[in-house]
């Protein structure tokens, strides 16, 4: 299904691709969900770590 939100492409070694789609696998998880929840996770466990990140006024953390 098309979509508009930003889209996010990246070039990985072959190894770390084949285990990231091993964990998809696991997970039952397409590889773009699976990509969209890490980087959730990173920037949230960035902003504690450093502060929040402004940026107009979004927020990806779930306490807004």
């Amino acid at each position: 299904m098309p979509t508009k939100k930003p889209v996010i492409q990246t070039v990985v070694d072959e190894n770390i691709y084949n285990k990231f789609k091993e964990i998809c696998n696991r997970e039952d998880r397409s590889e773009s969900k699976m990509a969209a929840i890490i980087i959730r996770q990173y920037i949230e466990q960035y902003e504690k770590e450093n502060g929040r990140i402004n940026n107009l006024g979004v927020s990806v953390t779930k306490t807004g």
